[in-house]
């Protein structure tokens, strides 16, 4: 049984979200798991969840695996270790993570990490419009769910196949309200559900019951299109955490939108937080032609109940659910003031708790 770090070590990370998220996965492991455990930099131990249940050929396109992580976790052994970045052990600079994990045979199995943190959050504008200046893909992202890896000499970002359930890597810090503009490439469809785009994330919550891995999507403004020509924005908080809490919006029946593999496509993708209500609209077309005037998608969360939580801030970051590699490149985050804000008297009705139209 071996512990395998899916970017090896040293790692390095910068603050884009409220955790530090490390991937990796446990070769030969025979569930159910006894114990997995880490210890930051020599502190008292923390559980962190490994998936115990096998993918026995489960359609994840039109169905989800029985698991407590939710859409995180695919593959047995798999798992998923969350540093909150305002834990007591975590350190400005150099850090060591131990991991050991015990299985039902009875083998334990350790692995030591190294890393840095530079608690600092990036600034905007974030100019990613030239990648060959970087060496990795964790100088430019924190991979949250999935992997990406970075291809200098195309100058793009790629997600990694097979592309897990839900693939999504940070690109920005907290912000309020922002716009992206970016290229993106679909270079194949097959077993795609939704094929990117992006997200203006808000963060990960506790599921209920809790498991030991955070699975509730918080989404400020998600663009999506579907291999079958659907597009949607989304807005969302603790999607599939089973909380009392939860809530989402999205665009149904959606947008219908033509897109073909191996084309260059452009994006413009903004999200606005006024007077309350967040905005997330989005628009795409062929890089060759003129970009449209109109949006694709555009969604507010102005009728959400004044007692469900909402969202004051996001980070920018790349997304895709199921399917074949796609490619990101030219990408530039900047600030957003919008000339025509949110009309409070507009927006969809949210659906609550777990309840959704059957066609997404």
């Amino acid at each position: 049984m071996t512990i395998r770090l899916t970017y090896g070590t040293p790692q390095r990370f910068r603050h884009r979200h409220r955790d530090i998220t490390i991937r990796g996965q446990v070769d030969g492991l025979e569930p159910p798991v006894r114990h997995a455990g880490y210890r930051l930099n020599g502190g008292a131990e923390t559980s962190f969840y490994v998936e115990a249940i096998p993918d026995q050929g489960i359609d994840w396109v039109a169905g989800y695996k029985a698991s407590p992580a939710e859409l995180r976790c695919r593959d047995l052994g798999e798992f998923c270790v969350e540093i909150p970045i305002h834990a007591d052990d975590l350190r400005h600079g150099d850090n060591e993570l131990v991991l050991c994990i015990e299985d039902a045979a009875g083998r334990a199995s350790t692995a030591s990490l190294a890393f840095a943190w530079n608690p600092r959050p990036l600034p905007l504008p974030l100019d990613l419009r030239d990648l060959t200046r970087f060496d990795d893909i964790q100088e430019i992202g924190q991979v949250i769910n999935g992997a990406f890896d970075l291809d200098r000499g195309q100058n793009v970002i790629r997600s990694r196949a097979p592309v897990a359930p839900d693939a999504l890597l940070l690109l920005g810090s907290p912000h309020g309200s922002q716009e992206a503009t970016y290229a993106v490439r679909f270079l194949d469809f097959m077993g795609a559900k939704w094929l990117g785009l992006a997200d203006f994330f808000a963060g990960l919550e506790e599921g209920a019951p809790p498991r030991g891995i955070k699975v509730g999507w918080s989404s400020a403004g998600m663009a999506a299109l579907s291999a079958k020509g659907e597009a949607r924005s989304f807005i969302a908080w603790g999607d599939h955490s089973a909380r009392p809490e939860e809530w989402a919006i999205a665009t149904h029946p959606p947008a219908r939108v033509q897109i073909e593999r191996n084309v260059l496509y452009r994006v413009r993708h903004q999200v606005a937080f006024v007077h309350g209500i967040t905005r997330v609209r989005f628009r795409l077309w062929p890089a060759a032609t003129p970009e449209p005037s109109g949006w694709l998608c555009e969604e507010q969360d102005a009728r959400v109940p004044a007692a469900l939580p909402r969202h004051r801030a996001a980070s920018f970051g790349l997304f895709q659910h199921m399917g074949m590699p796609i490619e990101w490149s030219d990408i530039l985050v900047t600030a957003h003031e919008p000339d025509d804000p949110p009309d409070p008297a507009a927006g969809r009705a949210p659906f609550l708790g777990r309840a959704r139209p059957g066609a997404f």
